[in-house]
């Protein structure tokens, strides 16, 4: 009997776990003063862009600020604590077209949203090429590339009718861009690599 409990008790929280959803609408035409910006924090980028969409479940200004921060000197080290942090990889946009920092890309499903439709942490990666994912990129397919993290609502994509997809909100917390930076050569991404991980080491000890 208590065999069979927790049998029912493990397919709930299995039934609970992939009913966690979460969508927003991923398009930036309505902000003046954010978008996807390359070489610095005030020229707009026009061309073909990758993007990676991250989520992280709840939301920490620690956290989003720690990112932001290591994004205006390198991407490629915002991006390693991205994992270091617990963010899921939930979506990857590639040969998306940007125009003057602006980006309308539609509707993103998060299907690890908990509770579902809450507000999230969300990251955006983005390289300027056509490379299918950001390792590639900045293997060699990608001049630039940078990262932003930021808080998020989003709607329960799984009721019936479905309500619509949260608008975007890019309050990031520090008021910037998407800015994409120059990729670094490897041997510098691999030590950027190492610098994230000594940092999460880090912040365990403490």
């Amino acid at each position: 009997m208590k065999k069979l409990l927790l049998t029912g008790l493990a397919v709930a929280g299995l039934t609970v776990g992939a009913s966690a959803q979460g969508w927003f609408n991923l398009d930036t035409s309505s902000f003046l003063n954010n978008g996807v910006a390359e070489g610095s924090n005030t020229g707009w980028y026009t061309g073909t862009a990758g993007f990676e969409v991250w989520e992280l479940n709840g939301t920490t200004a620690a956290t989003i600020n720690a990112i932001n921060t290591a994004a205006l000197t390198s991407g490629a080290g915002a991006y390693a604590l991205l994992a270091a942090d617990g963010f899921k990889l939930e979506a990857t946009l590639v040969g998306q077209s940007v125009s003057s920092g602006t980006i309308t890309l539609g509707p993103v499903k998060m299907g690890d949203v908990s509770p579902a439709g809450s507000t999230v942490t969300i990251a955006l990666a983005a390289w300027d090429s056509g490379s299918a994912t950001w390792t590639a990129a900045v293997g060699g397919g990608a001049k630039n590339a940078g990262v932003i993290a930021m808080s998020q609502p989003t709607t329960d994509y799984s009721i019936s009718p479905n309500p619509p997809p949260s608008d975007m909100t890019w309050n990031g917390g520090m008021s910037q861009n998407l800015v994409m930076l120059p990729v670094p050569e490897p041997s510098t991404f691999a030590l950027a690599g190492l610098g994230a991980a000594a940092l999460l080491i880090f912040r365990r000890r403490k």
